[in-house]
């Protein structure tokens, strides 16, 4: 695998201003991407992973969000320095985002394909019959069958299948370096995810791009990506290839998630639990933020953040107990 670094977040801190206070919702994250890897980020709903790939593309919206510090580095440029045209032309060309739902990234107005050109006219212009013909490549290449007929369909013609395909279409037409697919099949039923997951994993080879797949589903991760990243209330607490985090997790909180994943092999009543709700992000928990479900904390856990320990062959942790073993 490339080991070369594609992203580079470096100690990134964003915070949301709301009615009840400051939200820390970013609290310091580090994370890599690599050239044509896939890279999970799993976590529990609200722990930053969607407000993380927002933050790559500068989509955070300000206010009431705010990037308070820190470093986006992508192909040698810190995308918190950048604005206007130099940022728009990174934003769908370099680096494409698919989102939960693939109505709220399709005109209902506009055709797909006018949608699909549209894009490509504005990071690569061309002639309009080339800018077509690839409207028609990048339909057929994400399994749409006619797709020079389909291509001046409406959005509310498509399934949501075949929505959230166009959506890729759009995405990937430009052949960026990096797609970041947050929840890409959340509403989607369990055969229609196969198939999109495919489609995403058909065109990363064929395009040799990397992906930061955003989900909290272990078993799409098992099933799709190299390396994952696991969040807890806006902290990076654990990363190592899929083999070793499935085989060997190190944090608490990761193996609490693991524990709780049902299998045939384990009882419903033997799956774990994760006592305690995740914690208000308005008045997180001083020292490390998991530390009041953590059955295993200590007093220094709930004193001092934990620093992140290198445990070797690309695994590392965020935790004082695993530190304490060191």
């Amino acid at each position: 695998m490339n080991t070369d670094p594609l992203l580079e977040i470096r100690d990134l801190y964003v915070q949301f201003v709301t009615d009840q206070g400051v939200a820390q919702v970013l609290d310091g994250v580090n994370l890599t991407v690599r050239r044509g890897e896939t890279l999970g980020l799993v976590g529990e709903t609200g722990c930053g992973k969607s407000v993380t790939g927002l933050s790559v593309l500068r989509l955070v919206p300000e206010p009431p969000g705010r990037v308070v510090s820190g470093a986006i580095m992508f192909e040698g440029q810190d995308l918190l320095g950048l604005s206007g045209a130099p940022l728009r032309a990174i934003r769908g060309g370099r680096i494409a985002m698919i989102f939960q739902d693939p109505l709220s990234s399709l005109n209902p107005v506009y055709t797909i394909g006018d949608q699909i050109a549209e894009s490509i006219q504005l990071h690569q212009p061309g002639e309009a019959l080339s800018t077509w013909k690839r409207v028609a490549e990048a339909l057929g290449s994400v399994g749409i069958a006619d797709p020079e007929a389909r291509a001046h369909s409406y959005p509310h013609q498509f399934s949501g299948g075949m929505r959230q395909r166009g959506v890729i279409a759009m995405m990937l037409a430009c052949r960026p370096a990096l797609l970041i697919a947050d929840e890409p099949t959340t509403a989607l039923d369990v055969t229609i995810q196969a198939q999109v997951l495919r489609v995403i994993q058909d065109l990363q080879r064929a395009l040799g791009m990397a992906v930061l797949l955003i989900t909290h589903n272990l078993g799409v991760v098992a099933e799709t990506c190299d390396r994952v990243a696991v969040m807890y209330a806006g902290n990076v607490v654990e990363v190592a290839d899929v083999e070793t985090l499935f085989a060997d997790p190190k944090h608490p909180y990761t193996i609490g998630l693991l524990g709780a994943i049902p299998r045939a092999d384990r009882d419903v009543e033997t799956l774990a639990i994760i006592e305690g709700t995740v914690p208000s992000l308005l008045a997180p928990p001083s020292g490390c933020r998991f530390h009041p479900r953590c059955p295993q904390a200590t007093g220094v856990c709930q004193t001092s953040k934990p620093s992140t320990i290198d445990l070797g062959g690309g695994h590392s942790v965020a935790c004082h107990l695993v530190e304490a073993l060191e």
